[in-house]
């Protein structure tokens, strides 16, 4: 079952799935995070995020491919983690601007903080478009969120986020991770 690790003041439970949300313009802005079961209960928050739900849903651990599978070149592609866990002491926390970073855990369970970009605390390398990436420590007040299995985790360019951290000690994870430009 998904779960977050503690408590999230804005966070709306509807059924068995819940989005943290902030919606303006009728656009979803905050992170979302349910069971890949859920996935045609988000279609229509972007056309990318949609593909790649549906090409996730594609892939077991026996048929886990290693290589990058090129969905629209560059605009859409699925990139497949297969690695251990890590201890989130000096995790490194990563912010995109150009892609929106959608997770799904094939197999196991790891732990990913989340927070704000705009209240991180310690930015270690402000946004550098040959990474495509903001980096920073991962602050203390950073919200775990545990990916097990069959649930998914989208992140949009204001989430920053540690991913790859063990929930109760290091473990070996498959994960799919969408990158959605947009």
């Amino acid at each position: 079952m998904c779960q977050i690790l503690k408590k999230n003041t804005g966070k709306r439970f509807v059924g068995n799935w819940f989005v943290l949300e902030n919606l303006q313009n009728n656009e979803v802005k905050d992170m979302i995070y349910d069971e890949i079961i859920n996935a045609g209960q988000y279609r229509g928050v972007h056309p990318g995020i949609d593909r790649v739900l549906e090409e996730m849903q594609k892939f077991t651990p026996d048929n886990y491919p290693k290589e990058r599978l090129s969905l629209d070149g560059d605009n859409l592609f699925l990139l497949f983690g297969n690695y251990e866990t890590h201890s989130p002491e000096g995790a490194l926390t990563e912010a995109h601007q150009q892609y929106i970073d959608v997770m799904y855990m094939v197999e196991g369970t790891e732990t990913i903080y989340v927070k704000p970009v705009s209240r991180m605390q310690k930015v270690t390398k402000p946004y550098d478009p040959s990474i495509e990436a903001l980096l920073g420590e991962t602050d203390a007040d950073a919200t775990p969120v545990r990916l097990e299995a069959g649930c998914f985790i989208v992140l949009f360019p204001q989430d920053a986020h540690a991913p790859a951290c063990y929930a109760e000690g290091p473990a070996a994870v498959k994960k799919i991770i969408g990158k959605v430009r947009i």
